[in-house]
């Protein structure tokens, strides 16, 4: 997946009989479900909310140091 500049991996497994889980290894984010899509879809939400809360705390910050 990429944002910007940024690529982030999405790794997607089985876990047991009735469910999976996605991990970003850049962010260490976890997400587990019942279907594959399913932590696919909402890793790739997960690491854009991710993304754009750290950029506008990166944005507060510089704003705050410029004042």
């Amino acid at each position: 997946m990429r944002i910007g500049d940024e690529e982030f991996e999405i790794l997607v497994r089985r876990q047991g009989e009735t469910g999976y889980s996605a991990f970003c290894p850049q962010l260490e984010l976890i997400v587990r479900g019942t279907a594959h899509v399913q932590v696919e879809q909402k890793m790739q939400e997960l690491i854009t909310e991710h993304v754009a809360k750290r950029d506008r705390e990166k944005s507060q910050g510089t704003q705050a140091s410029g004042s």
